[in-house]
């Protein structure tokens, strides 16, 4: 089998984006892009902590995640915005960001499609920058600037992330955003229902203690926001015809 590749900008992006969805296809490679971290969310008795602190904590929860999902966790450890006490959401600075993180993401996507059955193209599933994230968006313009050499390699899919998308204002501009980034492109929309009310995608949340003031006990702001009935769901936007199955 040809594993999937799912990119994370930052550990816990594929898990509330498609935790649900990665769960139930049981196999691929967690590749976690901006791992070195600063931030871990305030709670009552929890000082300051290190970025070191950080960065363990928030990788070990990755690593947890993926074993649950039969995945294998890769880290490219650059820096995220946190790490550099950088605004997380001040898009100026997305295209220098890009152009850092280009090299290492290009090379670590050829290594993992170079190591894939060379007769099937695996499934690279991508961040479609809604919310604004300088992360996110600078991993998508990578994604764009390459995406002729990608496409040879890859079925690409960009997944909406989460919880951004969960607010309708936040994932319409993400949509434009994404349609601006890779211009030509006719992408269709693949909604993926969570069935069960999403008791187990909550279960995968739980992997992410250090990301929530108190873990969540609803999936309201972690399914989008996009009108229709298919909900809770996960959804990925491809040109590919027939979608991942």
């Amino acid at each position: 089998m040809t594993p999937d590749v799912f990119v994370s900008p930052h550990s816990d992006d594929i898990c509330f984006s498609l935790g649900a969805f990665v769960r139930k296809r049981r196999a691929g490679i967690l590749l976690t892009v901006f791992s070195n971290s600063a931030y871990l969310a305030p709670r009552p008795g929890r000082g300051p902590v290190s970025s070191d602190v950080a960065t363990r904590t928030r990788m070990s929860e990755d690593r947890a995640f993926a074993a649950a999902c039969n995945l294998e966790a890769r880290f490219l450890e650059l820096g995220c915005a946190s790490f550099y006490g950088k605004p997380p959401f001040d898009l100026a600075g997305a295209g220098e960001k890009a152009a850092h993180t280009e090299a290492p993401l290009m090379q670590a996507l050829l290594a993992l499609a170079a190591a894939a059955d060379a007769a099937a193209r695996p499934w690279l599933f991508c961040p479609a920058g809604i919310g604004g994230h300088v992360d996110h968006v600078a991993t998508l313009i990578v994604v764009g600037r390459n995406l002729d050499r990608i496409k040879c390699l890859y079925r690409l899919a960009f997944y909406e992330d989460l919880y951004y998308a969960s607010d309708a204002r936040a994932r319409s501009a993400g949509l434009e955003r994404l349609s601006r980034e890779l211009p030509g492109c006719s992408l269709k929309r693949y909604a993926y229902p969570l069935g069960d009310g999403g008791t187990e995608k909550l279960k995968l949340l739980h992997f992410y203690p250090s990301q929530f003031e108190a873990l969540p006990q609803s999936i309201e702001r972690f399914t989008p926001a996009d009108g229709s009935a298919v909900t809770p769901h996960e959804a990925i936007w491809t040109e590919d015809e027939s979608g991942p199955a």
